[in-house]
C-alpha cells in the first residue's frame, strides 16, 4: 500500500505474529496502546511510512512512538477482503527493525498456526478495546444454549429477544445476579450481563441491544477462516468472534 491509498470500505482483517505480541508485552502500557492505536488506524489510512525493497518487497512500515520505532506490516486483498499482517516493531536506528523483519520472514513465520487475531491480541495484552478506538458492542457473540435462554425467560429475568443476543457467560451472570428482594429483577439481570461483557457500567443498554440485532458484516476472513461478526458497514478491523 502507498500513501493516499484506501482499503475497500476502510475495513481489514488484522493479524499479529507471535514475535510482535512478545515485543508489545515488553512495552509500557501507554506505549503498547499507542502502537495498537496506530495499527488499528491502518484501516482508514493504510499507506504507512514507505514500502520496503528486496528482500522485504511487499512489506511496508508504520511510524510509531514519536517516529522512534517502526512497525513492519503487509496488506493483501483476497476476494475483496484485506488482510493486514503485522510482523514486528523495533527501533529505526541502525536499521534494527529491518534486520529483525528479515530474520523473521526467513524463518517462515505468519502461518495460520502462528498468528493472533487483533481481538485476541487485545485480550492477551490486557488492553481495553475502547482504548484503541474500537467499539466493543457492534458484534454479535455466539448465543447461549436454547435451554438456558428459555430458563431465563421462564424465570422472568429477560424477554426472549434480549436473551437471544446474549452469550452463554453473559446469560449465566444474568441468571445468577438478576434477583431482588421480591424475586426476578429484569433490569438488574440485564445490567449484570452487560457489565460482565464490558467490565464497565458506562454504556447505553439500548444501543448495545440495537447493535447486536443489526445485520452482520459477513466478510470471509482469510486467516480466521470464518465470517466477520461485526455489524454490516462497520469501520475498521473485521472480527471473527
Amino acid at each position: 500500500m502507498r500513501r493516499g491509498s484506501r482499503f475497500p470500505d476502510d475495513q481489514a482483517e488484522i493479524v499479529f505474529s507471535d514475535v510482535i505480541i512478545e515485543q508489545l508485552e515488553e512495552l509500557t502500557e501507554v506505549d503498547r496502546i499507542d502502537v495498537l492505536v496506530e495499527v488499528v488506524r491502518l484501516c482508514e489510512d493504510p499507506g504507512g511510512k514507505h514500502p520496503l525493497s528486496s528482500p522485504l518487497s511487499g512489506w511496508n512500515t508504520l511510524d510509531v512512538l514519536a517516529a522512534e520505532y517502526r512497525v513492519v506490516y503487509k496488506a493483501t486483498v483476497t476476494d475483496g477482503v484485506v488482510l493486514v499482517e503485522v510482523l514486528c516493531v523495533g527501533p529505526r536506528s541502525d536499521s534494527e527493525v529491518y534486520d529483525m523483519a528479515n530474520a523473521i520472514t526467513s524463518t517462515g513465520l505468519l502461518s495460520n498456526e502462528e498468528v493472533v487475531q487483533l481481538w485476541e491480541a487485545l485480550g492477551l495484552l490486557d488492553v481495553v478495546i475502547e482504548d484503541v478506538g474500537l467499539e466493543g458492542w457492534d458484534y454479535r457473540p455466539e448465543p447461549a444454549p436454547e435451554g438456558m435462554r428459555r430458563a431465563a425467560v421462564k424465570a422472568g429475568l429477560l424477554d426472549a429477544d434480549t436473551a437471544s443476543v446474549l452469550s452463554k457467560d453473559e446469560l449465566e451472570v444474568a441468571m445468577n445476579s438478576g434477583w431482588g428482594p421480591d424475586g426476578a429483577d429484569p433490569d438488574k439481570a440485564l445490567l449484570a450481563a452487560l457489565e460482565r461483557a464490558r467490565g464497565s457500567a458506562d454504556f447505553s443498554v439500548r444501543k448495545i441491544l440495537e447493535l447486536r440485532q443489526d445485520d452482520r458484516c459477513g466478510a470471509l476472513m482469510v486467516r480466521a477462516k470464518s465470517t466477520c461478526v461485526r455489524r454490516l458497514g462497520h469501520p475498521g478491523p473485521h472480527r471473527s468472534a
